[in-house]
């Protein structure tokens, strides 16, 4: 599992777009009564990674800083398309 981790960084680091920063598109949904935190991230061809994370609402879990947040998801490899 570790070789495939480190063969995802290494497609996520070649496709990086000319400036060097990597654009990111993240999708929040918040959804009442969920129980499971689900996120999913995906390389696109252009070197964009499109993340969609499902959270449940504020009153039905702890809230998160944007900060735990941003770690939380990149701990997650990127799948690619």
């Amino acid at each position: 599992m570790k070789a495939i981790a480190r063969r995802l960084r290494r497609l996520q680091d070649q496709f990086l777009p000319a400036d060097g920063k990597q654009r990111c598109l993240r999708l929040v949904i918040y959804s009442s009564g969920a129980k499971n935190v689900t996120c999913r991230r995906t390389l696109c061809p252009d070197g964009t990674v499109m993340e969609s994370v499902e959270l449940p609402t504020s009153s039905d879990g702890p809230e998160l800083t944007q900060e735990e947040l941003d770690q939380w998801v990149a701990s997650f490899p990127a799948e690619t398309l």
